[in-house]
């Protein structure tokens, strides 16, 4: 089934079987209309999130693998180039890979925890949990609390959310106020209910850091929406622009891939 996606708005096409059957002279009355169901009420972030899983319960790919192209940035503007392979498991699941995969370095987000690595060895591992795969894949496949549940961990306040626009269309934004652009919030598009914006307040250290994240259009892969790139703010300057290539969906995706004790010598992928 062939899904069409422009700009912030998602279009469904569907391929449309016409029976043939006796035709009489006289023209039949159509039939009634069903009725249409009301869409779910937002009264906060919690009813948004059961709104997305909703959309696309039963629907979202189980698996995503991408390649994605890295421009980041210096305080004083200079660029540095890089490419790293990023597989996806739904829900929960993440690790990518730093490219060339000869020098075993990524970082892993299984179970709650962070794992990074550096030519092959553990260099560091914490508890904590990826607020953007979080937002653009496993809300819309693992259970509604348990979604809840990890936003609010992560700092997200649930019980506000308010409309607004963006790019001319209209936008639900939960976490933050108008005119607040450093809480912890995200954006999701009021038609498609995927997420545009994701901003988040962190402590690291001794000092605080605000990320914006946006992400651009989202396109077909195999029947579903993934987003086509993705640009990074921190602390009000850019820090780093990602486009994505070679995306597949529903890969078989070997439980080893995401075992830390395994990382230095990843099984094959089909």
């Amino acid at each position: 089934m062939p899904i069409a996606l422009r700009h912030r708005k998602t279009i469904v096409i569907v391929g449309v079987a016409i029976m043939a059957g006796a035709v009489s002279c006289r023209s039949a009355a159509p039939p009634a209309a069903a009725p249409r169901a009301a869409a779910p009420a937002i009264s906060d972030g919690r009813a948004l999130v059961r709104a997305m899983n909703s959309r696309y319960a039963g629907k979202w790919y189980s698996s995503l693998t991408i390649s994605l192209r890295n421009a980041l940035y210096s305080t004083d503007g200079r660029q540095t180039q890089s490419l790293w392979r990023e597989f996806i498991g739904v829900p929960g699941r993440q690790r990518i890979d730093y490219m060339p995969l000869e020098q075993q370095s990524g970082v892993l987000y299984v179970g709650g925890r962070i794992y990074s690595f550096v030519n092959g060895k553990l260099s560091a591992e914490q508890a904590g949990r990826n607020a953007l795969t979080i937002l653009v894949a496993d809300v819309y496949a693992q259970p509604i609390d348990t979604t809840i549940s990890q936003l609010g961990a992560l700092g997200f306040d649930l019980s506000k959310v308010r409309t607004d626009s963006s790019h001319g269309d209209r936008i639900w934004v939960v976490g933050a106020a108008a005119g607040d652009t450093t809480s912890s919030q995200f954006w999701v598009d009021a038609d498609s209910l995927l997420v545009e914006r994701v901003i988040q307040r962190e402590s690291r250290g001794t000092r605080t850091v605000v990320s914006d994240v946006r992400f651009g259009a989202y396109s077909d892969a195999g029947g579903y929406p993934v987003a086509k790139e993705m640009t990074v703010y921190r602390d009000g300057r850019l820090l780093l622009q990602q486009n994505y290539s070679d995306v597949r969906v529903n890969v078989a995706l070997p439980p080893a891939l995401f075992d830390p004790k395994k990382f230095s010598s990843p099984p094959p992928i089909p």
